[in-house]
């Protein structure tokens, strides 16, 4: 990836949300980066959440173990961005999530959290040139299919309510998160 330019934390995301580039526009590079802010708010949501101590039991210890999950996948975006001489896009300084409160209210935000990663990464994976990036984001597709399941399951519904799922174009993301980026 000689030649590309470090791109500002605010970098594609803001593109997306003024309209000066789409989902069909997006280099692998773009991608990445957007999946690095979505990976990054995962990260901090699983933080705030797990910090408000409402959780117990197998929601807590799913929750956490998601955690983990999304740190993991901050760092592996990080580092292949890296490896492509670009700097990564930061964690935002704040994020504006709605008030833990209760455990039906962090269940419903980490599932539309989670469903979105899922439409998010599903929306961009036909875009992706470099085989060895769409790998990588086949597999933490993967993992946020998973953690949508089991959320699903925790808040008492199907865990695969249906036999496919609907792919979000990043200007339809962009949309859903810039509230929560405080954007």
């Amino acid at each position: 990836m000689k030649g590309v330019k470090p791109m500002q934390a605010s970098g594609v995301w803001s593109e997306i949300s003024a309209g000066t580039t789409t989902t069909e526009a997006m280099s692998d590079v773009d991608i990445l980066q957007y999946a690095l802010t979505l990976e990054h708010l995962e990260a901090a949501m699983y933080k705030a959440i797990l910090a408000t101590n409402i959780l117990t039991d197998k929601d807590m210890h799913y929750l956490q173990s998601f955690g983990e999950h999304e740190a993991a996948h901050v760092d592996a975006l990080v580092k292949a961005l890296q490896a492509a001489g670009v700097e990564p896009v930061a964690a935002q300084p704040e994020y504006h999530f709605p008030a833990f409160d209760g455990r039906e209210a962090i269940l419903n935000f980490a599932k539309m959290a989670e469903d979105t990663g899922v439409g998010a990464y599903q929306g961009v994976a036909a875009q992706i040139d470099n085989k060895y990036y769409l790998a990588a984001a086949g597999s933490i597709l993967q993992v946020e299919a998973r953690h949508a399941a089991i959320i699903n399951v925790l808040l008492g519904m199907k865990p695969a309510p249906a036999a496919v799922t609907a792919s979000l174009k990043a200007e339809d993301v962009v949309q859903k998160v810039n509230p929560i980026l405080g954007m």
